[in-house]
C-alpha cells in the first residue's frame, strides 16, 4: 500500500527490493542476483534469487516466499499496482527462481522490480500471515527493522539495525530516524543545526541559505509540470475538442522566463513529455512561445475573443498556487479567461475531483524515466478521466514494449513522444528539481534524473550512505 518518490524512504529502510536502482540510475543485483527475458517479445521474465538471505525474523528467503509477497502486492490494491505492467502470473520455477509472465509486452520489467514500485519489495511470510502487523512493525530482508513502539505516526519513524541482514558491512548506522517536517524553513533549520543529517524536502526558496550554511545541496530534475487537457472531445469545455485550440494553449507559455521566475536555478523550461537524460527524450521536439500564432489559431477555430476555462489545481505541491497563477496569467495573454479551482485538502481529494469528469483541464506534474513509464501514468486515472485513446500512439507504445533492441526501442519512444506532441493532450511548461540538503560528512549520496529520490540503503557498502 506504500507510495514511491520521496516516500520510498519509509519502505526501503526495511524492505530490500529484488533489483536495486542506484542513485546514478543503474540496476544493481539485490535480492535477485540475475534476471532475463525467456522470450523475444518481453512477456516472460525470470529472476534468480540470492542464496543465504533471511527475513528479519530469521526465516529464509525462497522463491515461494517471494512469489507469495508479489501476489499479495498485486491483490492489495495499492496505488503502485498500475505501474508494474499487466502481470498475468507469478510462480516459482525452482527453489530460488521466480518467473513473471505478462499479458502484454513489458520492456521495463527489471525497472519495476526496484525499490520504487512495490512488487519487488519482498515481505516475509510472518508479515503476510498478519498484514495488519505491518502497520506497526516490519517483515522484510532490509538493513533495518521498523520500531513501531518508538515511533510516533505522522511525526517520527524509528528503524533499528537488522541483525539478520545478509551483508552487514553495508549497514553504516545503528539506527535511522525519519522526522516528518512540513515547513520549508523548519526543514532548513533542522538541517543547519544538525538535528537531521539529510533533508529530502529542500526548497528553492531556502536552497541558497542551505549552501551558505555549509550544507551540501543536491538537485535532480523530477516534476514535469503540465496542463493536462483531459477533455479532448469537448464534453465539458467544447473548445478543447479542436486541436487548434489545444495547440494555441501550448504556444502561450514563455517557458524559460516562467521557469526562472518561479524557481530560479531550480527549474528548467519543458516543452515535451520527457526530461533531458531520460529514455525517449528528443531535443528536436517541444512547443515554442508564439502569442500571435496562438491567437490566430484560436480565431481560426472560432474563438477570436477567447473563452472561459476552469483549471483544477492544488496547493499541496504548488504552495500558494504560484505555479498555477503563472500558468493562468499566460493563458489570459492569449485571450483565455481562466478560473483556478484550487483543492487544498489533499492529493487524494484532488485525484477524486480530477476523476469526476467535471473539469476539462488539470494542472499537475508527470514523472517518469521513459516514454512508456510516462504514458502509463498520463493515459490512465486522473490524467485521463474521459478515457481518450489514439490508435497510432498505442501501436507505437505496443511495438516499443516488445522491442528487445534498446536502440530500436528508444527510437520508438521518440516517435511516441512526437505523437504526444501532435495530439497536444498534455502541455508541459517547466520542470522543477528535487532538492535535498545533506551534512558535509554524509557520503555516498547520489541522485540523477533517473533516480531523483535516492534512499540511504543499498545492497553494497559503497551504495549505502555513511558518515565520514
Amino acid at each position: 500500500m506504500a507510495g514511491n518518490g520521496g516516500s520510498t524512504m519509509f519502505s526501503a529502510l526495511a524492505y530490500d527490493p529484488l533489483i536495486y536502482l542506484s542513485g546514478e540510475g543503474e540496476l544493481v543485483p539485490d535480492l535477485a542476483t540475475d534476471w532475463r527475458y525467456l522470450d523475444d517479445t518481453n512477456t516472460v521474465f525470470e529472476l534468480k534469487l540470492r542464496e543465504g538471505v533471511t527475513f528479519s525474523d530469521g526465516s529464509p528467503l525462497t522463491a515461494k516466499a517471494a512469489v507469495a509477497s508479489m501476489k499479495y502486492f498485486l491483490k492489495a490494491g495499492g496505488g503502485l499496482v498500475g505501474k508494474v505492467g499487466a502481470v498475468e502470473s507469478v510462480r516459482a520455477t525452482g527453489p530460488m527462481t521466480v518467473r513473471v509472465t505478462y499479458a502484454e509486452p513489458q520492456s521495463d520489467a527489471a525497472s519495476t522490480m526496484t525499490q520504487y514500485y512495490g512488487i519487488g519489495n519482498i515481505i516475509g511470510p510472518a508479515g503476510l500471515a498478519a498484514p495488519q502487523s505491518l502497520l506497526t512493525s516490519s517483515s522484510g530482508t532490509g538493513q533495518y527493522v521498523y520500531d513501531g513502539k518508538a515511533s510516533v505516526a505522522g511525526n517520527t519513524y524509528v528503524y533499528r539495525r537488522n541483525p539478520h541482514y545478509f551483508r552487514p558491512e553495508a549497514q553504516h548506522f545503528r539506527s535511522v530516524v525519519i522526522h516528518v517536517i512540513g515547513n520549508a524553513n523548519a526543514v532548513l533549520s533542522a538541517a543547519r543545526t544538525g538535528q537531521v543529517q539529510y533533508a529530502s524536502s529542500g526548497n528553492a526558496n531556502t536552497a541558497d541559505a542551505a549552501k551558505r550554511a555549509g550544507l551540501t545541496v543536491r538537485t535532480a530534475p523530477f516534476y514535469n509540470w503540465a496542463l493536462n487537457l483531459v477533455d479532448r472531445e469537448g464534453k465539458v469545455a467544447p473548445p478543447l475538442a479542436d486541436v487548434r485550440v489545444r495547440r494555441a494553449i501550448a504556444l502561450a507559455f514563455d517557458r524559460p522566463t516562467m521557469a526562472h521566475g518561479l524557481a530560479g536555478a531550480y527549474a528548467t523550461p519543458s516543452g515535451q513529455m520527457l526530461l533531458p537524460g531520460t529514455d525517449g527524450y528528443d531535443k528536436s521536439l517541444g512547443y515554442g512561445h508564439d502569442v500571435r500564432r496562438a491567437k490566430k489559431l484560436l480565431a481560426e477555430a472560432g474563438y477570436p475573443h477567447g473563452f472561459r476555462l476552469t483549471v483544477l489545481t492544488q496547493s499541496l505541491i504548488d504552495p500558494n498556487t504560484n505555479y498555477s497563477q503563472a500558468v493562468a496569467a499566460a493563458l489570459e495573454d492569449i485571450g483565455i479567461d481562466v478560473k483556478l479551482q484550487v483543492q487544498t485538502t489533499g492529493i487524494g481529494q484532488f485525484t477524486a475531483d480530477a476523476l469526476s469528469k467535471k473539469y476539462a483541464v488539470t494542472l499537475f506534474p508527470n514523472v517518469g524515466t521513459t516514454t512508456a513509464e510516462v504514458a502509463s501514468q498520463v493515459m490512465t486515472g486522473a490524467f485521463n478521466p474521459f478515457g481518450s485513446s489514439d490508435p497510432k500512439l498505442k501501436a507505437l507504445l505496443r511495438q516499443a514494449a516488445s522491442e528487445t533492441d534498446a536502440g530500436a526501442r528508444t527510437e520508438l519512444y521518440r516517435k511516441a513522444s512526437a505523437r504526444f506532441e501532435e495530439l497536444t493532450w498534455f502541455v508541459p511548461v517547466f520542470a522543477t528539481k528535487n532538492i535535498s540538503y545533506a551534512a558535509e560528512n554524509l557520503e555516498n549520496i547520489r541522485s540523477s534524473v533517473v533516480n531523483p529520490n535516492p534512499v540511504p540503503t543499498g545492497p553494497r557498502a559503497d551504495l549505502s550512505w555513511r558518515l565520514r
